[in-house]
């Protein structure tokens, strides 16, 4: 028996999506009952960089990934901004992003973060994570700290600096640290959310070690199930070494999945040959270990193994997107099987 609640997320990648299919995708997940939709912080085509990295690693832990092309069609919108107009086209559903922090300065976030909550009458799911992607940061003329503790410890002081900026009562904040510094910061009004959740996402050691410290949730996927379960009994142990209760946690587990109408998969058929007709990116076709496909039946299975490791959230990108088959299988089977 799974006793806890579960949360479910859409996870939309908004690479190569115009403004009016990202935000009908939203509108249906509102209608299907899913509890938040996320999209990524990125400026461009990130998918082939990633890959390039070594997947028994976590990202945080490589060095720079520039060699493989950048083969998508440029259209990327940003994130922030993208759920600020979304804010005006929905009612319920929580509006989510991991930011890069260093995309922009902590004091710019937090309040980036209070307005949007205002505005969106307290649905903001709000993350940080320590940056990855090289070319892309530095592309924008932004600073790319070669050492990826370097980055964690950026990560650290922002969060002090948001957490301090949102949830203090005075007029002014100020902080001096070794990265950032605010002098006399004013961050009104504050968020409608007391205290305002603060996710981290990432797998690497250093990062795990703040998500103990500091997170309401923690965000990690695209990876196999033994990966996962290894980062989650090291998140785990590290929650243990700061005095600090695991369950606490909001664990969510963030993958690809494809929702196959009809009958289970045979034990050895390709699912290649199952999903050729269907709407499919080209990239997950080619990168089907990265997928969770399967009926509505084999994918609740599949769930049920990480709610066996303690993940509550599950927080997912469909690869027929812009189509919305396994969106809508997933919302008409899957979320009533486990809230019933």
């Amino acid at each position: 028996m799974h006793e806890k609640k579960l949360s479910f997320g859409c996870y939309i990648y908004q690479e190569g999506l115009e403004y009016n299919e990202i935000k009908r995708i939203v509108i249906e997940c509102e209608k299907l009952g899913f509890d938040s939709v996320w999209l990524k912080d990125n400026f461009g085509s990130w998918f082939d960089a990633y890959l390039s990295c070594n997947r028994q690693k976590s990202v945080e832990e490589n060095k720079d990934t520039t060699s493989k092309k950048d083969n998508s069609n440029g259209s990327f919108l940003e994130c922030w901004t993208t759920l600020s107009a979304l804010a005006a086209s929905t009612n319920s559903i929580r509006l989510g992003a991991i930011l890069v922090n260093l995309h922009r300065s902590p004091s710019i976030t937090a309040k980036m973060i209070s307005t949007l909550d205002v505005i969106s009458n307290g649905r903001i799911e709000f993350g940080l994570s320590a940056g990855w992607y090289k070319t892309e940061i530095e592309s924008y003329g932004l600073r790319y700290p070669p050492k990826a503790i370097t980055r964690v410890q950026m990560l650290e002081e922002s969060i002090n600096i948001i957490k301090k900026m949102l949830t203090e009562d005075e007029e002014c904040s100020s902080y001096k640290g070794r990265y950032y510094t605010i002098t006399n910061a004013k961050c009104k009004p504050k968020p409608i959310q007391k205290p305002l959740p603060i996710w981290i996402g990432g797998g690497g050691r250093k990062t795990l070690q703040l998500a103990a410290i500091y997170c309401h949730g923690w965000n990690y996927g695209l990876c196999t199930y033994e990966m996962y379960k290894q980062k989650i009994l090291l998140l785990n142990r590290y929650c243990d070494m700061v005095n600090r209760d695991h369950k606490d946690i909001v664990k969510a587990w963030h993958g690809v999945v494809l929702l196959i109408e009809g009958n289970e998969i045979k034990y050895g058929e390709s699912i290649k040959n199952v999903i050729d007709k269907k709407s499919v990116n080209g990239r997950w076709m080619e990168n089907l270990d990265l997928v969770v496909s399967g009926t509505c039946e084999s994918i609740i299975k599949e769930m049920e193994r990480y709610m066996d490791i303690g993940v509550s959230y599950f927080i997912i990108h469909f690869a027929d997107f812009p189509n919305l088959t396994s969106l809508k299988l997933f919302g008409k089977y899957v979320i009533p099987h486990f809230l019933h």
